[in-house]
């Protein structure tokens, strides 16, 4: 039995959503290395860490990309459902 296969646009844009959290993770990482205000979620620290940083590294950041990627797949997958190819038409 053949699979519906989405459009090749729907897997463009899900390696746009990992980049950018990606990118948005590593922000506050270093935000919380030199202090300031983190983007998007307006967390101000007056100054940086050291320790706080290796924390956010190794907890914090898979922690945020796993949400981003949760938040994607909420928008991804019944868009790639809507608009997958169905086999026979």
């Amino acid at each position: 039995m053949p699979r519906n296969e989405p459009p090749a646009w729907v897997g463009a844009l899900a390696i746009l959503f990992g980049l950018a959290a990606t990118v948005w993770a590593t922000w506050c990482s270093i935000v919380v290395l030199i202090g300031g205000t983190m983007p998007l979620i307006a967390v101000h620290l007056e100054t940086g860490s050291i320790l706080g940083f290796i924390l956010m590294l190794f907890i914090g950041e898979p922690i945020l990309i796993t949400l981003a990627y949760w938040a994607s797949m909420i928008i991804l997958v019944p868009l790639a459902a809507a608009t997958s190819r169905r086999p026979g038409r």
